[in-house]
Protein backbone atom coordinates (compact mmCIF):
# COMPACT_ATOMS: atom_id res chain seq x y z
CA UNK A 1 0.00 0.00 0.00
CA UNK A 2 2.85 2.41 0.85
CA UNK A 3 4.40 2.05 -2.61
CA UNK A 4 1.08 2.73 -4.33
CA UNK A 5 0.42 5.75 -2.11
CA UNK A 6 3.82 7.21 -2.98
CA UNK A 7 3.24 6.56 -6.69
CA UNK A 8 -0.10 8.38 -6.56
CA UNK A 9 1.60 11.48 -5.14
CA UNK A 10 2.92 13.19 -8.25
CA UNK A 11 4.60 16.00 -6.28
CA UNK A 12 6.69 13.89 -3.91
CA UNK A 13 10.42 14.34 -4.58
CA UNK A 14 12.24 13.01 -1.49
CA UNK A 15 11.69 9.60 0.16
CA UNK A 16 13.40 8.59 3.42
CA UNK A 17 12.96 4.98 4.56
CA UNK A 18 15.95 4.24 6.76
CA UNK A 19 17.21 2.74 10.06
CA UNK A 20 15.06 -0.39 10.01
CA UNK A 21 12.04 1.02 8.18
CA UNK A 22 12.49 -1.70 5.53
CA UNK A 23 13.89 -5.20 5.09
CA UNK A 24 14.24 -7.48 2.07
CA UNK A 25 10.66 -8.75 2.44
CA UNK A 26 9.12 -5.28 2.75
CA UNK A 27 11.20 -4.02 -0.18
CA UNK A 28 9.38 -6.32 -2.60
CA UNK A 29 5.99 -4.88 -1.63
CA UNK A 30 7.06 -1.24 -1.49
CA UNK A 31 8.85 -1.20 -4.84
CA UNK A 32 6.15 -3.20 -6.59
CA UNK A 33 3.88 -0.24 -5.96
CA UNK A 34 6.55 2.32 -6.78
CA UNK A 35 7.13 1.33 -10.39
CA UNK A 36 4.70 3.98 -11.68
CA UNK A 37 6.31 6.83 -9.76
CA UNK A 38 8.23 9.37 -11.85
CA UNK A 39 8.54 12.33 -9.48
CA UNK A 40 11.01 11.02 -6.86
CA UNK A 41 14.47 12.59 -7.13
CA UNK A 42 16.04 11.56 -3.80
CA UNK A 43 15.77 8.22 -1.99
CA UNK A 44 17.47 7.33 1.31
CA UNK A 45 17.43 3.63 2.25
CA UNK A 46 20.43 3.39 4.56
CA UNK A 47 20.69 1.08 7.60
CA UNK A 48 17.94 -1.36 6.64
CA UNK A 49 19.95 -4.61 6.70
CA UNK A 50 19.20 -5.11 3.01
CA UNK A 51 20.87 -7.82 0.92
CA UNK A 52 21.12 -8.43 -2.82
CA UNK A 53 17.48 -9.57 -2.67
CA UNK A 54 16.43 -6.07 -1.62
CA UNK A 55 18.35 -4.56 -4.53
CA UNK A 56 16.65 -6.93 -6.97
CA UNK A 57 13.26 -5.67 -5.76
CA UNK A 58 14.30 -2.15 -6.70
CA UNK A 59 15.35 -2.90 -10.28
CA UNK A 60 12.01 -2.23 -12.10
CA UNK A 61 11.73 1.12 -10.32
CA UNK A 62 15.36 2.08 -10.92
CA UNK A 63 15.06 1.37 -14.64
CA UNK A 64 12.25 3.91 -15.07
CA UNK A 65 12.49 6.87 -12.72
CA UNK A 66 13.60 10.47 -12.22
CA UNK A 67 15.98 9.59 -9.38
CA UNK A 68 19.05 11.82 -9.07
CA UNK A 69 20.30 10.81 -5.61
CA UNK A 70 20.27 7.37 -3.98
CA UNK A 71 21.72 6.48 -0.58
CA UNK A 72 21.74 2.74 0.12
CA UNK A 73 24.65 2.80 2.57
CA UNK A 74 25.01 0.63 5.69
CA UNK A 75 23.38 -2.41 4.14
CA UNK A 76 24.84 -5.77 3.08
CA UNK A 77 24.44 -5.75 -0.68
CA UNK A 78 28.00 -6.97 -1.48
CA UNK A 79 29.84 -6.51 -4.79
CA UNK A 80 27.02 -8.24 -6.65
CA UNK A 81 24.57 -5.62 -5.41
CA UNK A 82 26.78 -2.77 -6.63
CA UNK A 83 27.03 -4.39 -10.05
CA UNK A 84 23.25 -4.78 -10.20
CA UNK A 85 22.73 -1.13 -9.21
CA UNK A 86 25.02 0.03 -12.01
CA UNK A 87 23.14 -2.02 -14.58
CA UNK A 88 19.69 -0.94 -13.36
CA UNK A 89 20.69 2.75 -13.28
CA UNK A 90 22.41 2.81 -16.67
CA UNK A 91 19.65 4.89 -18.32
CA UNK A 92 18.75 6.80 -15.17
CA UNK A 93 19.40 10.50 -14.49
CA UNK A 94 21.16 9.42 -11.25
CA UNK A 95 23.98 11.81 -10.34
CA UNK A 96 24.86 10.91 -6.74
CA UNK A 97 25.12 7.31 -5.53
CA UNK A 98 26.08 6.42 -1.93
CA UNK A 99 26.97 2.77 -1.33
CA UNK A 100 29.18 3.07 1.73
CA UNK A 101 29.59 0.32 4.37
CA UNK A 102 27.94 -2.33 2.20
CA UNK A 103 30.52 -5.18 2.42
CA UNK A 104 31.71 -4.55 -1.15
CA UNK A 105 35.06 -6.20 -1.88
CA UNK A 106 35.70 -5.22 -5.49
CA UNK A 107 34.53 -3.04 -8.36
CA UNK A 108 34.17 -5.77 -10.96
CA UNK A 109 31.44 -4.74 -13.34
CA UNK A 110 29.98 -7.62 -15.31
CA UNK A 111 28.23 -5.31 -17.73
CA UNK A 112 29.57 -2.46 -19.80
CA UNK A 113 26.41 -0.52 -18.96
CA UNK A 114 27.10 2.19 -16.40
CA UNK A 115 25.00 5.12 -15.14
CA UNK A 116 25.60 7.62 -17.90
CA UNK A 117 24.92 10.69 -15.73
CA UNK A 118 26.69 9.62 -12.53
CA UNK A 119 28.88 12.39 -11.07
CA UNK A 120 29.51 11.41 -7.45
CA UNK A 121 30.14 7.85 -6.19
CA UNK A 122 30.64 7.15 -2.48
CA UNK A 123 32.14 3.75 -1.63
CA UNK A 124 33.61 4.53 1.80
CA UNK A 125 33.89 1.90 4.51
CA UNK A 126 33.80 -1.19 2.34
CA UNK A 127 36.43 -3.91 1.89
CA UNK A 128 37.55 -2.83 -1.57
CA UNK A 129 41.02 -3.96 -2.62
CA UNK A 130 42.11 -2.77 -6.05
CA UNK A 131 44.20 -5.30 -7.94
CA UNK A 132 44.73 -6.48 -11.51
CA UNK A 133 41.45 -8.45 -11.45
CA UNK A 134 39.44 -5.34 -10.61
CA UNK A 135 41.24 -2.97 -12.96
CA UNK A 136 38.70 -3.30 -15.76
CA UNK A 137 35.84 -2.20 -13.54
CA UNK A 138 37.66 0.97 -12.53
CA UNK A 139 38.74 1.63 -16.10
CA UNK A 140 35.11 1.49 -17.23
CA UNK A 141 34.22 4.07 -14.59
CA UNK A 142 37.12 6.43 -15.14
CA UNK A 143 38.30 6.11 -18.73
CA UNK A 144 36.82 6.79 -22.12
CA UNK A 145 34.82 9.64 -23.56
CA UNK A 146 31.66 8.51 -21.78
CA UNK A 147 33.09 8.87 -18.26
CA UNK A 148 31.03 11.41 -16.27
CA UNK A 149 32.35 10.80 -12.74
CA UNK A 150 33.60 13.94 -10.98
CA UNK A 151 34.00 12.61 -7.43
CA UNK A 152 35.06 9.18 -6.13
CA UNK A 153 35.20 8.46 -2.40
CA UNK A 154 37.14 5.34 -1.35
CA UNK A 155 37.97 6.15 2.27
CA UNK A 156 38.33 3.32 4.80
CA UNK A 157 38.87 0.46 2.39
CA UNK A 158 41.74 -2.00 1.84
CA UNK A 159 43.58 -0.16 -0.90
CA UNK A 160 47.38 -0.54 -0.87
CA UNK A 161 50.26 0.69 -3.04
CA UNK A 162 49.34 -1.76 -5.80
CA UNK A 163 45.84 -0.30 -5.86
CA UNK A 164 47.25 3.23 -5.94
CA UNK A 165 49.48 2.34 -8.90
CA UNK A 166 46.45 1.00 -10.80
CA UNK A 167 44.42 4.11 -9.98
CA UNK A 168 47.25 6.39 -11.09
CA UNK A 169 47.66 4.54 -14.38
CA UNK A 170 43.93 4.84 -15.12
CA UNK A 171 43.71 8.50 -14.10
CA UNK A 172 46.57 9.69 -16.31
CA UNK A 173 44.13 10.01 -19.20
CA UNK A 174 41.09 11.07 -17.17
CA UNK A 175 39.83 14.62 -17.71
CA UNK A 176 36.63 14.54 -15.62
CA UNK A 177 37.44 13.45 -12.04
CA UNK A 178 38.09 16.43 -9.75
CA UNK A 179 37.87 14.69 -6.33
CA UNK A 180 39.49 11.46 -5.12
CA UNK A 181 39.35 10.51 -1.42
CA UNK A 182 41.61 7.72 -0.13
CA UNK A 183 41.81 8.49 3.58
CA UNK A 184 42.33 5.71 6.15
CA UNK A 185 43.50 3.07 3.69
CA UNK A 186 46.16 1.90 6.10
CA UNK A 187 48.18 -0.14 3.58
CA UNK A 188 49.05 2.91 1.49
CA UNK A 189 52.62 3.90 2.39
CA UNK A 190 54.86 6.83 1.52
CA UNK A 191 55.61 5.18 -1.86
CA UNK A 192 51.93 5.22 -2.72
CA UNK A 193 51.66 8.85 -1.71
CA UNK A 194 54.55 9.76 -4.03
CA UNK A 195 52.79 8.04 -6.94
CA UNK A 196 49.69 10.17 -6.32
CA UNK A 197 51.71 13.37 -6.06
CA UNK A 198 53.44 12.62 -9.37
CA UNK A 199 50.05 12.02 -10.97
CA UNK A 200 48.94 15.60 -10.30
CA UNK A 201 52.32 17.38 -10.37
CA UNK A 202 55.23 15.47 -11.87
CA UNK A 203 58.30 17.72 -11.60
CA UNK A 204 60.77 15.34 -13.22
CA UNK A 205 60.71 17.39 -16.44
CA UNK A 206 58.81 20.20 -18.08
CA UNK A 207 57.07 17.70 -20.34
CA UNK A 208 56.08 15.51 -17.38
CA UNK A 209 54.69 18.54 -15.56
CA UNK A 210 52.62 19.56 -18.57
CA UNK A 211 51.31 15.99 -18.95
CA UNK A 212 50.30 15.67 -15.29
CA UNK A 213 46.62 15.34 -14.42
CA UNK A 214 45.52 18.94 -13.81
CA UNK A 215 41.81 18.08 -13.53
CA UNK A 216 42.15 16.23 -10.22
CA UNK A 217 42.22 19.20 -7.82
CA UNK A 218 40.96 17.56 -4.59
CA UNK A 219 43.08 14.59 -3.52
CA UNK A 220 43.07 13.39 0.10
CA UNK A 221 45.30 10.68 1.54
CA UNK A 222 45.84 10.82 5.29
CA UNK A 223 47.44 8.65 7.95
CA UNK A 224 50.11 7.36 5.59
CA UNK A 225 52.27 4.61 7.08
CA UNK A 226 56.03 5.26 6.78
Amino acid sequence: QLGRDISNNTHLKDVYLYEGALNDHKMSFVFRGLTRSNSIQLMALYENNLSIAGVRSMVPFLQKNSLKRLNISDNDILSEGLNLLFQALSDSPIENLRVSDCSIESIELASGRLPRNLKHLHLDGNNIKINADGRNGLAKLLQGGHSTLKGLWLNNNKIDNEGVAILVDILRSNTKLTTLALEHNNDITYDGEILLLKLVNNLSSIKATLQSNHTLTNLTVKEINP
